[in-house]
């Protein structure tokens, strides 16, 4: 009897970890693809030589905290709540979505080399968005579920490495090439950058 309580606990806390393993990935990638959306509101600042657009910046980082708590809030809601909470959830996916769309409505600067660069980033970061969806697991429709089947699994390193290249490539606006090796996103945190003494990026 105790063999089989101790296998059912077992077995329930593998479940459950399977079961929340999403908001982990979820929670990685917003953290590599909102500051990436706000660097690109840094270049469209430095390239135009105006203020960065404060308001737009705050909403993204709202946007995206809203998100990594709902879906804290979904992987724990009871059967009877979770409805609503995928309701509350992918209405926020939307809202950090149109996010999106509006930074690239003001990304726009005379100098066609760093609009090539805006351009080539956004589109990066657009992705983003399916990445998000389709790892919420219940929220998804027959459809999406389906196509996502055959996608290779969303890397955020991938993302991280191709996002840096494209930012480091030199637009010939000295005062962008200046500035952009400043906005270079990370796999790690600070402190596992710290400790690893810079090792591991």
């Amino acid at each position: 009897m105790r063999k089989v309580l101790v296998t059912s606990l077992s077995l329930a806390m593998f479940c459950t970890a399977c079961s929340t393993a999403w908001v982990s990935t979820l929670d990685s990638i917003l953290a590599t693809a909102a500051p990436a959306l706000i660097n690109i509101l840094q270049i469209v600042a430095v390239a135009n030589s105006q203020p960065v657009n404060s308001n737009l910046a705050a909403q993204i980082n709202a946007d995206a905290t809203l998100i990594k708590t709902l879906a804290s809030d979904f992987a724990k809601a009871s059967p009877g709540n979770a409805s609503g909470v995928c309701q509350q959830l992918q209405a926020a996916v939307s809202a950090y979505q149109a996010d999106q769309q509006m930074v690239l409505r003001v990304a726009q600067v005379s100098d066609s080399n760093t609009q090539t660069k805006i351009t080539l980033l956004a589109d990066l970061v657009a992705g983003t968005v399916g990445a998000i969806r389709a790892a919420i697991p219940s929220c998804q429709n027959a459809a999406s579920s389906q196509s996502m089947r055959t996608a290779p699994p969303y890397s955020v390193s991938t993302f991280v490495d191709h996002y840096n290249s494209i930012l480091l490539s030199p637009t010939g606006n000295p005062a962008v090439d200046a500035v952009t090796p400043k906005l270079k996103l990370h796999r790690h945190s600070r402190l596992v950058r710290a400790v690893t003494f810079g090792r591991l990026q």
